[in-house]
């Protein structure tokens, strides 16, 4: 037996018990609510016994409901006394705040008759957001191509592909995966094999996804209108740090316009290399001067080799997967001061992995107490599950899989899930530094999940995922993680992680320095184009879609175009927002999120740049980026307090002063 810290349902029975069992938790404390009498109500016997029985079902990992608007009354009741006024501290009065807030975003000041509308528009929507995920999840869509077609990409990818043969010719199986999508992209050289690649995948679930984003963002409409809101957009912004549209894209006009001359130079810069290498390759006749959405990785490749001398395929060679993990382990151990043990065992994949989580400081502080007694000190566990295969999401994220509260002592279990290319029969599985940087980011959101001191599981870690109440802006929960993608550009940190799978050998000074110095390359390009779909998810999510004019595939052309200046894909069945994960999954008018979190970002970074006095400039020698007392301060003022604050206050805090966005713009823009 395992020391697995839950126990998955193998059977449908099991599954079907568990959900009986968190059913009959929550329709009892619904009635033991009912049950106590008007003028005995406190806190205590309603507010602090709904969110202990709310606790206990999420950690049972189910979606349940039970009748709200009797509950609702009562708490209600309870907000308008003078027991939540004075009587208890600011965390549980913030506590009887968002709760009441939750029934009412979910409707339970709503007649009944709106209620049941209300219920039908979610029921609905539930189920078009499933249909939409699991479309893309089983989705075998795949491109054949010969090895003539795939010039330019590396023998060591191309080992890993499926083979198959076809009126006499021997081909290769390219998937529309995220793996083979970005080989394609960046090392094919003939144009039309990249056409031809980003255009298939600009198709896929185009037939079935499309019908059903149409449908879902109607509905998603209708219920905010009935909530009381303007659109889906101003619904889901209420509850965030932006809280209006209009801030939204006040916030992204500025950057735009703040950026704008970066990004003309940027795709100057690209279209002067496509010209250079159309005249070598004798295809000057081909040349049209335009930039397609298929030249932006191939050519930010070739100028990361001519100008930067930085080699992908060779960076790639000192980033072995489990070599990465380990150190990336080691980094938030010592930045953080925790420790990691792997427990042996099989899970629901044979390379699935499962570790405990201990808190080192606190240990060491316990002296010799914490040496007898080290279980004592264990904050959570968490899988890894890395790579893909069929029916699995084919994203990198984080799942929490049960909450973090005091009230029972859970420890927080966290699956991150990620598609990383598997080893093949002659070497390890290598990562790009993108990939690398994903796993850093992904791995910040593990010790935030498990970092909550809440007393209460409203307040833990969350995303749309999550299948308990949580009440973490979702324009904040990605800061902590984005902040920390800048240890991956530090020369100390590249210098630990980097070891040559064959020789040993560390990351050379020379490829380090190269490679940081392309963290800017065409920025204001790439940057412009996630500032495309942030718009086009926002105005998809505000516009009325009864009256809106333009199909979803015409709104995303003409936006991105004109936003960006590169040509996208077109053909039948061309519908970019059919790939887009995140408009099915919560990220709804929410994409927004990692501009808007990256902007937050690089002002708490500042801190790790040890710019103590005005004049210094940042330099190598200065980070404080493996600083085990600053991280530990992060970790405690910015990770710890989960929801139980204000995220702006949580910013404050950290930073000493008010948060803006001065470090943002400059990174921008600064060479």
């Amino acid at each position: 037996m395992s020391e697995s810290p839950i126990q998955l349902p193998e059977t449908v029975n099991e599954l079907k018990e568990i959900v009986s069992r968190v059913q009959a938790l929550l329709v009892s404390s619904g009635d033991d609510l009912v049950a106590v009498p008007a003028d005995q109500r406190n806190i205590e016997n309603t507010l602090l016994k709904l969110q202990e029985a709310q606790s206990q079902a999420a950690a049972m990992q189910t979606q349940c409901t039970f009748p709200s608007m009797d509950v609702y009354g009562i708490l209600r009741q309870l907000d308008h006394s003078s027991d939540a006024g004075h009587c208890y501290d600011p965390i549980t009065h913030r506590l009887l705040k968002h709760t009441l807030r939750l029934f009412e975003r979910h409707g339970a000041a709503l007649s009944e008759v709106d209620q049941q509308k209300l219920m039908n528009y979610r029921t609905e929507i539930s189920g078009l957001e499933l249909d939409f995920q699991k479309a893309l999840n089983e989705d075998t869509t795949d491109i054949l191509l010969s090895a003539d077609e795939l010039e330019g990409c590396t023998e060591a990818w191309m080992s890993g592909l499926a083979k198959t043969e076809k009126n006499g010719r021997h081909l290769y199986k390219v998937t529309m995966k995220t793996p083979d999508i970005l080989n394609v992209s960046r090392n094919a050289s003939l144009p039309e094999t990249r056409r031809r690649v980003a255009t298939t995948y600009r198709q896929v679930c185009t037939s079935t996804n499309g019908p059903i984003l149409e449908r879902l963002i109607r509905v998603r409409h209708d219920a905010a209108v009935l909530l009381g809101y303007k659109s889906h957009a101003a619904y889901q912004l209420d509850i965030n740090m932006a809280k209006t549209v209009e801030n939204v894209e006040d916030f992204l006009d500025t950057i735009l316009k703040s950026i704008s001359g970066k990004l003309e130079s940027d795709k100057k810069e690209l279209l002067d290399l496509k010209k250079a290498e159309y005249q070598k390759r004798g295809w000057s006749d081909q040349y049209d001067g335009v930039l397609y959405a298929w030249d932006v990785k191939y050519y930010q490749e070739i100028l990361f080799k001519e100008k930067y001398a930085v080699d992908n395929s060779l960076i790639q060679e000192y980033f072995e997967l489990n070599y990465v993990r380990d150190q990336i382990m080691g980094i938030y151990a010592k930045i953080f001061q925790l420790r990691f043990e792997q427990i042996p065992g099989k899970y629901w994949a044979d390379d699935v992995t499962l570790f405990a989580v201990y808190d080192q400081k606190a240990q060491n502080q316990a002296g010799e107490e914490g040496k007898k007694n080290p279980s004592a000190f264990k904050i959570g566990y968490f899988y890894l599950d890395l790579f893909p295969r069929p029916g699995k999401y084919a994203h990198q994220c984080v799942v929490p899989l049960r909450p973090s509260y005091v009230v029972s002592g859970t420890m927080e279990q966290v699956l991150p899930v990620g598609n990383l290319s598997r080893p093949t029969a002659d070497r390890p599985a290598l990562l790009k530094h993108s990939e690398a940087n994903t796993f850093f980011h992904e791995f910040g959101h593990v010790c935030h999940a498990m970092s909550s001191k809440a007393r209460y599981s409203l307040f833990n870690f969350s995303w749309s995922v999550v299948p308990y109440p949580t009440s973490l802006a979702m324009d904040f929960l990605e800061v902590p993680s984005i902040m920390l993608e800048n240890w991956l550009w530090e020369p100390t940190v590249l210098k630990r992680l980097g070891r040559h799978y064959k020789t040993g050998n560390e990351l050379p000074d020379d490829l380090i320095a190269s490679l940081t110095k392309t963290r800017k390359v065409i920025k204001g390009l790439l940057f412009s184009q996630q500032i495309a779909v942030t718009a086009i998810d926002l105005k998809l999510h505000t516009l009325n879609p009864y009256t809106r004019p333009e199909t979803i595939p015409e709104l995303w052309q003409q936006m991105s175009e004109s936003l960006v200046g590169v040509k996208l894909e077109s053909g039948e069945g061309v519908n970019p927002a059919c790939q887009l994960y995140h408009i099915a999954m919560g990220y709804d008018a929410g994409y927004y999120v990692y501009s808007w979190s990256e902007m937050h970002a690089h002002d708490l970074y500042t801190r790790f740049t040890d710019k103590t006095t005005e004049g210094n400039t940042h330099s190598d020698e200065r980070t404080r980026a493996l600083d085990g007392q600053l991280g530990r301060e992060y970790w405690e003022k910015v990770l710890v307090p989960g929801a139980t604050v204000e995220p702006i206050e949580l910013l404050r805090d950290f930073l000493g002063r008010e948060p803006n966005t001065e470090a943002f713009q400059r990174f921008l823009t600064e060479p």
